[in-house]
């Protein structure tokens, strides 16, 4: 029987927001938490559902990020994927995480988060990983996306570009976000 076994990151397998996590470890606490101030009104009218969370992520990512070297965010990208989201595992999603990997399931990440910071982690299980890229122009971060923010139906969209889900006898989904709903729907 062929399995595949999708894990949504944040507040799934990640128990916390891997970007604001990614953020304060790379900007700093103090430096996160005045740029989340400055970024109050995008996150409130995001709340009211007036801007998609596709808009309010690059307004956060254009705050922090823009104009990054390219080199230093990769390096700062992967110390966290490898030195700190072990320390904010579910276990119990973790657990699965592994037997899946154990039963060579076919086991992939499919997350909104940037690559950056959750693949080093992902490879180091020999797990895939889909998400969301940034764009690089001239070795720095531009503050936009070169994907689509692989959030929702994007999701899917994702999944069904990497792997022919008939192939698969089962689908197990873990997901616990709305932007997992779409995704959710895909267990057989």
């Amino acid at each position: 029987m062929k399995t595949l076994a999708l894990f949504d990151f944040d507040g799934t397998l990640y128990r916390k927001d891997s970007l604001f996590e990614f953020t304060k470890f790379a900007k700093g606490k103090v430096a996160f938490y005045l740029g989340m101030l400055s970024l109050l009104p995008s996150l409130i009218i995001f709340k009211l559902k007036i801007i998609t969370n596709e808009t309010a992520k690059t307004k956060f990512i254009n705050h922090f990020y823009k104009d990054m070297s390219q080199d230093e965010f990769t390096l700062l990208a992967k110390d966290f994927a490898l030195h700190m989201i072990s320390q904010d595992l579910n276990s119990q999603i973790f657990n699965s995480f592994c037997n899946h990997l154990q039963a060579n399931h076919q086991v992939c990440i499919v997350s909104a988060s940037c690559k950056d910071w959750i693949q080093p982690w992902s490879d180091q299980h020999s797990a895939k990983f889909i998400g969301t890229e940034l764009e690089i122009q001239h070795g720095k971060i531009t503050g936009n996306f070169s994907t689509k923010n692989c959030y929702g139906p994007e999701k899917v969209n994702r999944i069904k570009e990497q792997f022919d889900l008939s192939e698969f006898d089962r689908i197990i989904v873990y997901g616990r976000g709305k932007g997992d709903r779409e995704m959710l729907q895909l267990s057989k």
